[in-house]
């Protein structure tokens, strides 16, 4: 197996030069290529564990997070483990269902000294502020504004999204716009739904809401409300509930686009979208997954002395939106 030292001598560069590469330091061009190169033909595999002994590291990051199975969880998941291989560190995934649970899982984290926490919540916790300030590695909170403070924030403009959604249905001239909303038990949900009513402040158009509970049968029901009501354009503020008011529109013979103006948030791709003429939010699942990464890793390169923490506000991709309607 190959070590440090021949990797040094066939690119023709010191071991401390070599050792200052793996560790992500600055160097001239022309050593990182002679590096990567004698890399690549050597075949070199870091040992881990020992640079982990030396250095006080486990190279590793713990990520805490519930409902993994959904779509948004798993491609936030995708992209943390693309930067941390990219860095030559491991994910320790911890998942768990209930509130009693996380508190053994982050337990179990810290038992196994990862060097940073990305907790990721798809639903509004009252944390113990207490419990997490006492913690000593860099911790990213995504979606949890309250914990701003104790830890970096990813937040994403949701607010903005639908703002502009629903201020593009105001401008067409639709007077009864339909508003399908997610419990407001949560952060994202509160703030979608702030987004919409500030769009409709100081307007003569009507706006209906109706609260649905995350499935496709409440966004058939709360369309259906709405459509009686006499809604010509809605927005449906979740995935699962907007697969029921399409389901809604099939029934009852509207066509998108051309009875009833449709907007909702999305998690598929550009060319997974469907081809009606609707309007789809789309949250960067993977690059918000991505700059989690990317700021543990600035956290742990800069150490302690990094007090002051950063929140991170992400835009969401409009896509159907004509462009110049954002505001």
């Amino acid at each position: 197996m190959a070590s440090i030292r021949d990797v040094a001598q066939l690119a023709g560069v010191s071991v401390g030069t070599v050792s200052r590469y793996l560790n992500g330091h600055q160097l001239k061009q022309l050593n990182r290529e002679k590096i990567a190169a004698a890399i690549e033909s050597l075949d070199y595999k870091e040992n881990i564990i020992a640079k982990g002994l030396k250095n006080n590291r486990s190279y590793s990051f713990g990520l805490l997070m519930n409902r993994i199975s959904s779509r948004f969880g798993s491609e936030v998941v995708s992209g943390i483990e693309k930067v941390a291989e990219e860095n030559g560190y491991s994910i320790l995934l911890s998942g768990f269902t209930n509130s009693k649970e996380d508190h053994d899982k982050l337990d179990y984290l810290l038992q196994h000294a990862v060097d940073g926490l990305i907790v990721f919540f798809s639903d509004e916790k009252k944390f113990d502020l207490s419990k997490w300030q006492d913690i000593q590695i860099p911790i990213v909170f995504l979606n949890h504004p309250e914990t701003q403070g104790i830890a970096d924030v990813l937040l994403l403009n949701d607010r903005q999204s639908v703002f502009d959604v629903i201020n593009h249905y105001l401008a067409a001239g639709h007077k009864k716009i339909g508003y399908l909303s997610a419990p407001q038990s949560d952060h994202t949900a509160r703030e979608r739904l702030f987004g919409a009513q500030a769009a409709m402040a100081n307007n003569e158009a009507e706006m209906k809401i109706v609260v649905g509970d995350y499935t496709r049968q409440s966004g058939y029901r709360g369309t259906e409300e709405l459509v009686a009501w006499g809604a010509t354009a809605i927005f449906v503020s979740n995935y699962n509930m907007s697969v029921g008011a399409l389901e809604c529109f099939n029934q009852k013979g509207l066509i998108v686009g051309k009875d009833i103006a449709f907007g909702h948030y999305d998690y598929l791709s550009e060319a997974e979208q469907s081809l009606l003429p609707q309007i789809t939010v789309n949250p960067p699942a993977e690059k918000m997954g991505e700059k989690a990464a990317e700021l543990v890793l600035e956290r742990i390169k800069m150490g302690k002395a990094a007090t002051e923490k950063q929140v991170v506000l992400m835009e969401n991709q409009l896509l159907g939106l004509p462009k110049g309607a954002e505001t």
